[in-house]
């Protein structure tokens, strides 16, 4: 479109006008612009000073180093709100306002004032209302949780409803699901301070209740509540079933515990291995029960709450073992053993019924074995495959064995008195040999067994790895106990009598491992005094040597003991009054030396000396010693100057882990002694002694089973019998407790002749009155005299429960068995001399059967009878004098309990004297009825009856342990 002339002209102009406009508009802009920022500049805000009023112990350039803003910045409401937020989240303060004022040097400024209020300081904490669980109880809960509560800490709302949560989850754990925690608090007037008290009301202890068992069909319902340990009710077991006594307190957790560790354990140990164990249904139940006020089944009361609890099972199949395969965690990296190996160690084999212990069980010997080797950081991570079809179930080990170890050093740290060199002797690892696990706790075992140091445990060392060299150093911590030991004794025992003793023993010598001993015993039946000493590494060699010298009085005098037990003068039965005293000196000396390094296995040699006088009292004591064969001596000082001389070969092996507390170990014993013969001396015996202790941790390591057993043989050889005072007795406190010392021993009756006057009236000899006179005539009477001689085979069984109370302090139940006898009756032998002199006054005719026998007869029902000891006892141990104190009872179920009667004597005439008496008339008519009576009141006198034999129980009170 063409546009004329007279338009193009006014169209030119109308755009001249427009373009020099928009020209003028754009140039104005800046200057208008900078004009307005000029004027925002001088009306812009900004923060000249920032106040913090009312924190006290809080610093205030703390709090500053908290917020954002500074002198200086821009101020502007969402700033000022973010630094109060971040104040707030501290948690230092419980109120805070914030006030924004006008500066009045400055028309632009403002000063920004927060008003704080502090959390008050925590003075005090106060528990009230918990009976289950103690104070101490819930500070250990709040270090567990990390709650962070404690005194002068700050008022927390949130900590303090953390600990009430704790508390209430402790006292769920002892049975109080129902209990209810309300904090409260109050001001410390003039102190930003306050007192925080937890009120708890316990509520009714919720007990276990009924457990119902469905779905299983492979146990017993009895089987399974028996795994259910946090759960099953306390009960007293018997041979096929159990009564329950008392139900458990209901915790959910241990209920989990136990469906996984017990129940879930019991099936996968039978091949159940996708066994499903489910709890279905806890029903809470009010239990009430009229009763005895005693928690007695049946007849005792029920009061209170309880959770019946209903287990599905779900058993599913059985499965077995199938293939077992190794790999290396690291593919760059092969295994050590050989798969062949490492299957042979694995204790399922193809085929064989699975079981998750047994599996538990590999992973420990892989442990083992890899730490043999250096590997310390070893781990073993099963995969399992289970084969639905086949009813298998596949293993892949897979073994992170990461790098092998050498000992760079070994130290010590905690010996204060004991040098190095004693501890290291002892140790079976040697610097720069590869690390082994196994030698490392035969050490730690070794280093127990000396007895220096408190309970040395794997976690005391401490090794300090060097990954990139290889290299392991060893710090072992050890805690030295006491080195001097004190050991009192004492007690009063009917007619055994009363003693006191004081041993005083230093095991470890000038830090040198050496021990020295010094002890005294007096006493109504003992005084003794023994100073030894022992070299346990002679010429820094395991070769143990030491000696021992003794002074021993032995005052077996039963008829003074029991008179001053009841305070007057008493007549015993001469069965009892087996009193004599006998007086020993002399030494020993002994070494012993380990097989071979690696052995607890010692062979040991002992030699000793010593010389013996007895002298009797009573007439049993008297005929015991003088009318047996058992010495070359003979006359009227056959008791005075016994020489022994004793060498005995031993051999030993010995793993208990403590001489004082054992908890885990074995030791055996076995010496063989000979006595006169080529080493001179006047007593000719041969002896054996067996014996063996065994101790094992039981119920989750806690407490012990301890079991020790003795056995003994003596005989005489060369025609001599063994001495009496060598003989075994048994009871007392270190075999069979419930019994006095040296009371448990078969009875022997020694054939006595003696003189009595027999009184009869003469019809031959007429007195003024004509009456017969009365003559007396003496006549030789043979009587039975019962007497304890000793037995020369003995055997003691003693087993213990050992159950820890609190630190130093166990309950033990125990039982002893015991017999003692005589197993070769020669070896009561009377004298030749004396059986002589009987055998040829006794061959009486008014006794056709009457034969004086060259041994010792022994009374029916005595020899080898059994003995036991029932019961229980507190033993305290005292670190102060490193010596046991403990109280206990016994119950003697297997004792002597029918009366011992001896034989009835017989007499002796010479056949003139008969005669003449016959002719007289009165043999049969007044001397023969006379002498009847005598024998049969001289034994009823002799008679022992059962109250005079054994207790029947037993309370003592002894400073020492049985075993």
């Amino acid at each position: 479109m063409r546009i004329p002339a007279a338009s193009e002209k006014i169209f030119l102009r109308a755009f001249e006008t427009l373009a020099v406009v928009s020209l003028l508009f754009f140039a104005a802009v800046p200057s208008l612009f900078a004009q307005q920022d000029q004027t925002s500049a001088e009306n812009q805000l900004v923060v000249t000073r920032i106040e913090i009023i009312g924190n006290r112990r809080i610093q205030r350039d703390t709090l500053l180093a908290r917020i954002f803003s500074r002198p200086g910045d821009v101020y502007s409401d969402e700033a000022v709100r973010r630094d109060f937020q971040a104040l707030w989240n501290t948690q230092f303060f419980e109120d805070i306002r914030l006030e924004v004022e006008n500066d009045p040097n400055n028309p632009n400024g403002r000063i920004v004032v927060f008003y704080v209020t502090e959390r008050p300081i925590i003075r005090r904490i106060e528990y009230k209302g918990n009976k289950s669980v103690t104070e101490s109880d819930i500070l250990d809960a709040f270090k567990d949780k990390k709650v962070g509560l404690s005194v002068e800490s700050q008022f927390d709302p949130t900590k303090i409803t953390r600990a009430e949560v704790v508390i209430k989850g402790l006292l769920a754990a002892h049975g109080h699901q129902f209990a209810t925690v309300k904090p409260t608090y109050e001001r410390i007037a003039a102190t930003n301070a306050v007192k925080l008290v937890f009120n708890i009301d316990e509520g009714p202890t919720v007990k276990v209740g009924t457990i119902t068992i469905t779905g299983n069909k492979a146990f017993s319902d009895r089987r399974i509540i028996r795994t259910m340990r946090n759960d099953r009710p306390y009960s007293i077991p018997l041979y096929i079933t159990s009564i329950p006594v008392m139900n458990k307190t209901f915790d959910r957790p241990k209920l989990d515990e136990d469906l996984e560790v017990g129940v879930r354990g019991l099936y996968q140990d039978h091949g159940y291995f996708k066994v499903d164990v489910n709890v279905i249904d806890l029903k809470a139940v009010d239990q009430k029960r009229a009763g005895l006020p005693l928690p007695i089944p049946v007849i005792g009361h029920k009061k209170g709450k309880a959770t019946d609890i209903t287990i599905h099972i779900d058993e599913g199949n059985q499965y077995h073992m199938g293939k077992l395969s190794f790999q290396s965690s690291d593919p760059d990296q092969g295994l050590v053993f050989k798969p062949e190996y490492l299957a042979r160690v694995f204790p399922l084999k193809e085929g064989d019924l699975f079981s998750s212990t047994k599996v538990r069980k590999a992973l420990e010997n892989y442990k083992a074995l890899y730490g043999q080797y250096g590997y310390i950081d070893f781990v073993a991570e099963p995969m399992t495959e289970a084969d639905d079809v086949k009813k298998v179930v596949n293993f892949t080990m897979v073994f992170d064995q990461e790098k092998q170890y050498f000992v760079r050093r070994i130290e010590f740290s905690g010996n204060t008195t004991t040098r190095d060199k004693v501890i290291r002797r002892e140790i079976l690892l040697d610097e720069g040999q590869v690390y082994n696990n196994r030698l490392w706790e035969l050490s730690i075992l070794r280093l127990n067994q000396l007895g220096y140091f408190d309970a040395i445990k794997p976690e005391n060392a401490e090794l300090k790895r060097n990954v990139k060299a290889g290299t392991v150093d060893i710090n072992l911590k050890v805690k030295e106990k006491g080195k001097q030991s004190i050991s009192f004794s004492g007690g009063v025992s009917g007619i055994a009598g009363s003693f006191v003793g004081l041993s005083y023993q230093t095991n470890n010598f000038l830090g040198l491992g050496e021990t020295l001993t010094f002890s005294v015993q007096f006493g109504n039946i003992q005084r003794n005094i023994q100073f030894g000493f022992t070299e346990p590494y002679l010429f820094d060699r395991p070769l143990s040597t030491g000696f021992t010298i003794f002074l021993n009085r032995f005052d077996y005098n039963t008829a003074r003991q029991e008179g001053l037990l009841l305070n007057q003068q008493v007549a015993i039965n001469p069965s009892l009054q087996e009193n004599y005293n006998t007086d020993s000196k002399g030494f020993t000396i002994f070494a012993s030396y380990p097989l071979r390094k690696l052995s607890f296995t010692r062979l040991g040699l002992t030699y000793g000396w010593s010389t013996t006088n007895i002298k009797p009292f009573s007439q049993s004591a008297t005929l015991l010693f003088e009318q047996t064969k058992f010495t070359t001596l003979a006359g009227p000082s056959a008791l005075n100057g016994i020489r022994s001389s004793k060498i005995t070969p031993t051999i030993s092996y010995n793993t208990v882990d403590s001489p004082v507390n054992p908890t885990h170990g074995k030791s055996i014993y076995y010496g063989f002694s000979l006595e006169g013969g080529p080493l001179q001396g006047n007593v000719n015996t041969v002896g054996n002694t067996f014996s063996m202790s065994y101790y094992r941790p039981h119920y989750h390591r806690r407490n012990i089973i301890a079991m020790k057993f003795q056995g003994a043989m003596i005989t005489g050889f060369g025609g001599e019998n063994v001495p009496p005072y060598n003989r075994f007795y048994l009871g007392g406190e270190q075999d069979v407790r419930g019994y006095d010392f040296y009371t448990i021993s078969p009875f022997v009756v020694i054939p006595f002749s003696t003189t009595t006057n027999i009184s009869f009236l003469n019809p031959k000899l007429l007195n003024q009155q004509g009456a017969p006179t009365q003559q007396t005539l003496p006549v030789n009477v043979l009587e039975y005299i019962p007497t304890r001689p000793g037995g020369d085979l003995q055997a003691v069984l003693n087993l213990e429960y050992r159950i820890p109370i609190v630190s130093r302090v166990t309950f033990d139940l125990f039982n002893d068995f015991a017999i003692n006898g005589v197993l070769r009756a020669s070896q009561l032998g009377l004298d030749p001399a004396a059986a002589a002199s009987l055998q040829q006054q006794y061959p009486s005719p008014d006794f056709p059967n009457l034969k004086i026998s060259n041994n010792l007869p022994i009374l029916g029902g005595t020899n080898f009878r059994p003995h036991t000891s029932a019961g229980a006892e507190i033993v305290v141990f005292l670190p102060i004098v490193n010596a046991p104190f403990r109280f206990y009872y016994a119950y003697n179920y297997l004792r002597l309990t029918h009366t011992l009667t001896p034989p009835l004597g017989a007499w002796y005439f010479d056949p003139t004297v008969e005669n003449s008496l016959k002719q007289l008339g009165v043999y049969n008519t007044q001397v023969v009825p006379a002498l009847q009576t005598f024998l049969e009141e001289l034994q009823s006198s002799q008679t022992i009856p059962p109250s005079l034999l054994e207790p029947k129980s037993t309370f003592r009170f002894t400073v020492s342990r049985t075993f």
